[in-house]
């Protein structure tokens, strides 16, 4: 399965391969930059979801409480209960006390945590005698942490602060590559899609030109519309080359093959935008003329055909080829008339072949091959004769 793959990445064109390429490329990147934008909304949610400043404002507050109620019981002469409880809660919450929490690393907890714990271990001596000496120095000493805590309270304010502005700035720097991405994307997407319609209109236009001479072949005959829709008045014209046969069995096919192609050139230097010309096979050329006017366009511009390619294989080694012509007019309204107008065309043209040819001939109700007699029309000067050859 791979392997076909490869094969078929391997047969298209370099444009193709490197636009599919970019696109794998890019996806990639819209994977990674998903992923790294989801990392960060969890960081954003985590940070914005725990307030680190606030477990020590309430350490601070402990201590607090914990300074109070040693001064109560100086004041007031009580036991030292409530300065126990108290000082047993405080203790209790050192080693709950975070030095980190997610991004956010506060190393100052860990000294500040430490010394609480230390002025905890000194002032329960104080704290059981409760003398006023023992009492201001425990208080002294609360003092101090309950200053190092408010400095942390603070510092991890800012940290907080600061990691949820740093994720805040990797996410839109990350949404921004990604829209990039993505419009990168839409524009390749775009490229390959005007790729795969030149490619699909070359294969179009391929199917529908003969490679030997570039002219359109018989497919495009079949699909023939005139400029201006259906109906129109039409004229077809029938060419074939006089002594083929024998340029291929005395010169070789490949001189064959060059004839038709100075043929095909000669049409399309006569005939220019005027007209549509497509080799029909073999031999055998098909030249469709539209407008009212058709048939004496087709007579003029076959007559220039046949002049300017005698004088192209004049002094070549095709000097004795000729060319036979036959023309029918008509309506046309649909792709089948084409075909019977071809059939006509046929007919007198092979007229001209069964005269020698070398010459015209203009179907109009004339004698078809199979010896039928169809009623004969004049042409417009009242003669049956067309480029020297009777049509009926």
């Amino acid at each position: 399965m791979s392997r076909r793959w490869w094969n078929a990445i391997r047969g298209l064109d370099r444009a193709t391969t490197s636009l599919l390429l970019a696109t794998a490329a890019l996806a990639l990147f819209a994977v990674v930059t998903s992923l790294q934008i989801q990392r960060s909304q969890r960081q954003i949610v985590e940070v914005s979801h725990y307030d680190l400043a606030y477990v020590y404002t309430r350490t601070q507050i402990e201590v607090l409480r914990l300074q109070s109620a040693i001064s109560d019981a100086l004041l007031r002469g009580t036991s030292a209960r409530a300065p126990k409880l108290r000082w047993a809660i405080v203790k209790s919450r050192v080693s709950t006390i975070p030095i980190s929490f997610g991004p956010i690393d506060v190393p100052e907890a860990v000294v500040a945590r430490r010394n609480l714990d230390r002025t905890l271990d000194t002032i329960e001596p104080l704290i059981a005698t409760m003398t006023s000496k023992d009492a201001l120095e425990a208080m002294q000493r609360l003092d101090r942490c309950v200053q190092e805590f408010t400095r942390l309270t603070a510092i991890a304010n800012i940290r907080q602060t600061q990691i949820f502005a740093r994720e805040q700035e990797v996410l839109s720097r990350a949404m921004f590559w990604l829209s990039a991405n993505l419009l990168l994307l839409c524009l390749i997407g775009f490229a390959l899609l005007t790729l795969i319609f030149q490619r699909k209109n070359h294969l179009r236009q391929a199917a529908l030109t003969d490679v030997l001479t570039g002219l359109p072949n018989r497919a495009a005959i079949q699909i023939f519309r005139p400029s201006k829709g259906w109906p129109a008045a039409m004229a077809l014209a029938l060419v074939d080359v006089d002594r083929f046969k024998q340029v291929n069995d005395r010169l070789g096919h490949a001189a064959g093959d060059k004839l038709l192609r100075q043929l095909a050139d000669t049409m399309r230097a006569q005939m220019g935008d005027t007209a549509f010309a497509a080799r029909l096979g073999g031999d055998e050329f098909v030249l469709i003329f539209t407008g009212s006017d058709a048939r004496q366009t087709a007579q003029g511009r076959c007559a220039a055909i046949e002049r300017a390619f005698r004088r192209r294989v004049a002094a070549t080694q095709f000097a004795d080829v000729t060319l036979s012509i036959g023309i029918a007019e008509g309506a046309v309204a649909c792709a089948a008339d084409i075909t019977a107008l071809m059939n006509r065309a046929d007919d007198a043209m092979y007229v001209s072949k069964r005269d020698g040819g070398d010459g015209q001939s203009l179907f109009a109700h004339g004698k078809r091959r199979d010896g039928a007699r169809e009623e004969c029309a004049p042409a417009d000067d009242g003669s049956l004769v067309v480029g020297g050859h009777l049509a009926c």
